[in-house]
């Protein structure tokens, strides 16, 4: 199954956006936890990109699912990619809950 960069960045934008949420609610206290967080997700999203440039599914569908379980603990959000389907090209893409 072919996978685009794309996915990897919609995941770790959501991340990123939960971690602002909470990093705003904790302030001044959860810069800490939020830098650590940030970096950890950053780093699997770019590792995503470069094994789906190498052409390397297996790494990068299991960064995907790295991303994917750091997204799991906002699962109830509105706005939680809910789903990874193929497209009729073969590419996976995030569906979002409407």
């Amino acid at each position: 199954m072919p996978l685009d960069p794309q996915i990897g960045v919609r995941v770790y934008q959501f991340i990123v956006d939960r971690l602002e949420e909470r990093r705003r609610e904790q302030h001044p206290h959860g810069h800490a936890a939020y830098a650590d967080d940030w970096t950890a997700a950053h780093d699997l999203e770019k590792d995503f990109a470069t094994a789906v440039h190498a052409h390397d599914s297996g790494t990068a569908e299991r960064l995907l699912h790295e991303l994917w379980d750091m997204a799991a603990q906002w699962r109830d959000h509105p706005q939680h990619p809910a789903d990874l389907t193929d497209t009729d090209d073969g590419h996976t893409v995030l569906e979002t809950r409407p």
